[in-house]
């Protein structure tokens, strides 16, 4: 069930929402085929109590779909007539939420690409997503409130394959394009995010597999050995070795089943991930999970843990200060403390080598010791890479043989930086330590997908910890940063909570090698 975004996609009425007769979001899914991403999309929505114009070509499909989701709105366009587009949805209503859904798959060797596949490819694929975008946040600015929006990508905007030359294009376009979306519309509250599948096992993705030796190198390039609504021999949920070559494809109904994958990030980027971090987190299954935790005595590492407690987990909470252990333990009892310091590997591995099966890994733990590049010392260096990466490597690996040895699946997730992608004066080691943990997550995510564990990174930009606000309180300050995030604020430990929960999640099961930026639109500029 998807009923537990309900609460999350709940907000207070804005200052232009005066009349309206419910506060529960409005919000449009432009979807094409009968069933797949946009279908499931708005049934989710529907199901989580919002109210949903449904948008498609094919007034079939919107009648099985007001059928089987009485109240949906229906719209039937073609969303590659820009007049026509204009007409239907011109005077659509209020609206909070936007799924940019729409898409279509022409499949041509780059010299045989024709005009009409090139012309019909930008028109559904890009142009529509600008038109209804404008016409969706025009309303918002001009009613004064936060809205968000997802335009559905696909994994072949950064990395394609023959045939695909028009269809990766369109799909590498949208991703500048919502970067750019996200700087503009951001001083008006209204975020703009991708999400990017794999072969989603829909009508369109069995189109694409239809093609055995394109099918066969999208397969090999899987850590997770497995597409989108493809299952392991186990059945639901094995996460085994699904989508071998030569296996044929699931059913229907175990593809319908995984494309909980997408929209489960759709809606996670959809709702307001600060309202209850304890309530996503309860919902999200991590009851009877044990946990581990470093850097936990302080910030978000602290925070992570209370949550991880709230939500039922088993938490093992590590961090150098005695102190900050003995004050978590009387907050959240029943959490395991383990003090020691991660930049000794020794006692790391005295301190955690015994500390039973975990099934989820929180690597936190980080120091940033600021200098100008002419001025770093030895000590800098060493202090900076033995905390920040050789420490993650270390508590990995026991977490990780761990795993193995049990033949059980699990989820890492690594605490990076957007200094890890963008230079800052006077973090030269720190912006090199983050830009090593970014490529040392992904090479994690490969050689540990086979083995069922999923391994991202969150890369926040500053977060109003106790040691944020002492570093970013001055004013002229904080606004050279503030100035760089179209959302126009710092982030605070609950959004990068929200996000953890939801990577060490079994609603994120498809995600793996990412570095999720936490950071108000500042990597888009």
């Amino acid at each position: 069930s998807l009923g537990h975004h309900a609460a999350e996609l709940q907000r207070p009425p804005g200052p232009g929402d005066r009349g309206r007769e419910s506060t529960s979001p409005s919000a449009i899914t432009c979807l094409v085929p009968p069933s797949g991403i946009g279908r499931e999309t708005v049934k989710a929505l529907h199901a989580a109590g919002a109210r949903v114009v449904a948008v498609t070509r094919t007034d079939t499909d919107l009648v099985s779909l007001s059928q089987e989701c009485p109240g949906v709105e229906p719209v039937c366009v073609d969303l590659g007539d820009w007049a026509a587009t204009e007409r239907a949805l011109g005077s659509v209503g209020p609206v909070d939420l936007l799924v940019n859904n729409a898409a279509v798959a022409l499949l041509q060797p780059f010299l045989e690409v024709t005009k009409e596949a090139f012309d019909r490819s930008f028109n559904v694929n890009l142009r529509a997503v600008v038109q209804v975008s404008q016409i969706v946040a025009r309303g918002m600015v001009a009613r004064g409130v936060p809205g968000s929006i997802v335009n559905v990508s696909s994994m072949v905007s950064d990395v394609t394959f023959p045939k695909l030359s028009t269809y990766s294009s369109t799909k590498g376009a949208m991703t500048l394009l919502t970067k750019v979306m996200a700087l503009e519309l951001g001083p008006h509250k209204i975020r703009v995010n991708t999400v990017n599948p794999t072969v989603v096992l829909t009508a369109m993705g069995q189109q694409v597999l239809e093609d055995e030796e394109l099918a066969q190198r999208l397969r090999e390039r899987h850590p997770l050995r497995k597409f989108a609504g493809q299952l392991g021999p186990g059945g639901a949920g094995s996460g085994g070795a699904a989508g071998a070559v030569g296996r044929p494809p699931d059913p229907p109904a175990a593809a319908a089943a995984e494309m909980e994958d997408v929209v489960n990030s759709i809606l996670f980027l959809l709702s307001d991930c600060s309202a209850s971090t304890t309530g996503s987190g309860i919902m999200l299954g991590l009851a009877g999970r044990r946990a581990l935790v470093t850097g936990a005595g302080k910030g978000i590492g602290r925070c992570a843990v209370q949550a991880l407690h709230a939500a039922g987990a088993q938490v093992v909470a590590v961090s150098r200060t005695r102190a900050d252990l003995d004050s978590l333990v009387r907050e959240c009892p029943g959490v395991e403390p383990v003090c020691v310091d991660l930049g000794d590997w020794e006692a790391t591995e005295r301190a955690l080598g015994g500390v039973g099966p975990v099934d989820l890994l929180v690597n936190n733990a980080a120091v940033a010791l600021l200098q100008p590049f002419l001025e770093v010392t030895k000590e800098a260096c060493d202090t900076s890479f033995e905390v920040n990466l050789r420490a993650v490597i270390q508590v990995s690996q026991i977490v990780a043989r761990g795993l193995i040895a049990r033949g059980a699946p699990g989820a890492i997730v690594n605490i990076s930086s957007q200094a890890s992608q963008r230079a800052l004066t006077n973090h030269s080691v720190y912006c090199s330590s983050k830009g090593a943990l970014d490529m040392l997550t992904k090479v994690m995510a490969l050689e540990l997908g086979p083995h069922k564990i999923r391994v991202n990174a969150v890369n926040p930009t500053v977060v109003m910890t106790p040691m944020g606000q002492a570093n970013w309180s001055h004013p002229q300050k904080a606004k050279s940063m503030l100035d760089r995030i179209p959302l126009g604020k710092f982030a605070e430990m609950e959004h990068v909570v929200d996000t953890i929960l939801f990577l060490l999640s079994d609603r994120s099961c498809m995600t793996t090698g990412a570095t999720v930026p936490v950071d108000g639109g500042f990597l888009a500029t």
